[in-house]
């Protein structure tokens, strides 16, 4: 897909990759709509991409409530137009010991994680199906192809759901001449774990099962400017997984070839 003169919506987009990747396609000559939950971050980030000379508009909006990307949906086509690029993006770390984590704390990282992505569709995909025309950028995760941790249940399996729905998005889209990229990052510098829970977990095990998680994911993390680089690269080239480096690629491989054997391997080192 070109990207200059498009319209994009990155929810999310206020810090991190959401961040990172607005500027990336403002830079890319698209005119961008923020929205987060977070009104400084959005405002400051809205004032940098401004300095690109692209149209842009910030929007506050909770994605796990469906007034409020309904009226994200409303505000960007009346204010920029239609959108042909949308980025569901906005995202919730939970982790902790199992049987300590309440429904409450699952409904939650659900409500965002997965449902956040389900709404984001619903708004936009109409749109585009009737125009013909479109992109959808949804970020999964690494935790979505493989369990990282024992402790990060809750987040495993909402971004578990985030890569099967997307994959099921992809396929049903094309159709109509819609595109769908998965984004699975791994290890990325964002703050994404200020506004994440951590239940039932001491001080050392969390720091033995970020220790675990980096060795999984290969190593040290990466800046958001990087994700955003593949991002608007996969949208040029309309290809669907995106997934940072190739040790992530070979862990998923060998996880796919023999899942029993992936498993024990990890159960034997203690995660």
């Amino acid at each position: 897909m070109k990207i200059p003169g498009e319209i994009a919506v990155i929810t999310g987009g206020a810090s991190g990759i959401g961040r990172a990747t607005a500027l990336a396609l403002a830079r890319a000559g698209a005119d961008i709509a923020l929205a987060d939950v977070n009104d400084a971050r959005l405002e400051s980030t809205r004032a940098e991409i401004a300095a690109c000379g692209r149209r842009v508009i910030a929007v506050h909006c909770d994605v796990s409530h469906d007034d409020d990307v309904q009226r994200l949906a409303e505000v960007v086509e009346a204010r920029l137009g239609p959108p042909g690029i949308v980025m569901n993006n906005a995202g919730v770390v939970l982790r902790g010991a199992l049987e300590q984590i309440s429904m409450a704390d699952w409904q939650w990282c659900f409500g965002i994680n997965v449902f956040g992505v389900v709404r984001g569709v619903q708004a936009f995909l109409p749109g585009m199906i009737e125009r013909r025309r479109g992109y959808i950028v949804n970020t999964g995760s690494m935790a979505g192809l493989v369990a990282l941790t024992g402790e990060g249940g809750p987040y495993v399996a909402s971004k578990f759901a985030v890569v099967g729905l997307t994959e099921a998005l992809a396929l049903y889209a094309h159709q109509f001449g819609v595109g769908v990229s998965l984004l699975c990052p791994a290890g990325v510098r964002t703050n994404l774990a200020e506004t994440g829970r951590s239940i039932g977990m001491s001080p050392e095990r969390e720091r033995t099962e970020t220790l675990m998680a980096q060795t999984i994911q290969g190593g040290a993390e990466v800046e958001p400017e990087e994700i955003a680089a593949l991002v608007v690269d996969a949208i040029e080239e309309e290809r669907f997984l995106i997934l940072p480096d190739e040790v992530q690629a070979e862990v998923v491989r060998h996880r796919a070839h023999d899942i029993n054997a992936f498993v024990a391997a990890r159960l034997r080192i203690g995660g």
